[in-house]
């Protein structure tokens, strides 16, 4: 019988972290799910049919050394770690006149820091097998830019330069590297720009409405389950068609 395969899902409470936790449930992963609070799925331990097992990691993915203890252990729970995905992230709005300093330092702690030092602990896993998936959540944002979001957009063309540099590098070590860039996605994150989203926005979507978070949460699950490892440096965008304008 062949051995569980192992994740670890960063924002793990979000709307589109907890679709990836249950599609690689359902795939019969093991799966720690990391958040900071704690993830309401599946009760952890739990085994159902030919589902996979959850354990639940409670704290804030800027923290560097709870991020070495989390991947510690993955590895000892399950022996192994064959994909890591990085859904946890912040938001805010704020004219650039504005800036907070420590507003930006924790928004590029969480979404920008956290991702390097994540995939760093699960590289050094991941090598001992020569194998893996990274699939890192970043944003159309990142190639398109945001008004009143500068700092949000440039943490997430940080994710996809990393995603590039990394599939360089861990290629040839059996490990691949990938970025879904959602756009308008129906989150708790969009909620304070809904009215302006669905009036502005939605039609110049052409499928005319936004992302059901499940709908990228599929794209994560094609990218850590595909049996080709030849896809790798890609960053992936899943926005209903608003990028082709």
């Amino acid at each position: 019988m062949d051995s569980p395969r192992v994740a670890i899902v960063t924002g793990a409470c979000g709307g589109i972290g907890s679709h990836v936790v249950q599609r690689l449930l359902a795939r019969g992963y093991c799966v720690t799910a990391v958040d900071r609070q704690e993830p309401h799925l599946r009760s952890p331990g739990e085994r159902v049919a030919d589902s996979g097992s959850l354990s639940n990691a409670v704290f804030d993915v800027s923290e560097r050394r709870r991020i070495e203890q989390c991947v510690s252990e993955t590895l000892e729970r399950w022996g192994c770690l064959d994909a890591l995905v990085t859904c946890a992230g912040l938001f805010a709005q704020t004219p650039i006149a504005s800036l907070d300093v420590n507003a930006v330092h924790e928004l590029l702690a969480v979404n920008l820091e956290s991702v390097i030092h994540l995939s760093f602990a699960a590289a050094r896993a991941m090598t001992k097998s020569r194998s893996g998936r990274m699939v890192h959540v970043s944003s159309v944002a990142a190639e398109s830019g945001s008004a009143l979001a500068s700092v949000y957009a440039a943490s997430k063309a940080g994710v996809v330069g990393l995603v590039k540099s990394h599939a360089r590098e861990l290629a040839p070590l059996g490990i691949s590297v990938n970025a879904v860039l959602p756009g308008y996605c129906a989150t708790p994150m969009l909620r304070p720009m809904q009215e302006f989203v669905e009036r502005f926005v939605v039609p110049r979507i052409p499928m005319k409405r936004v992302a059901e978070p499940d709908e990228i949460a599929e794209v994560v699950e094609f990218l850590v389950t595909c049996k080709t490892d030849y896809l790798t440096g890609s960053a992936i965008v899943v926005d209903g068609g608003l990028h082709v304008g």
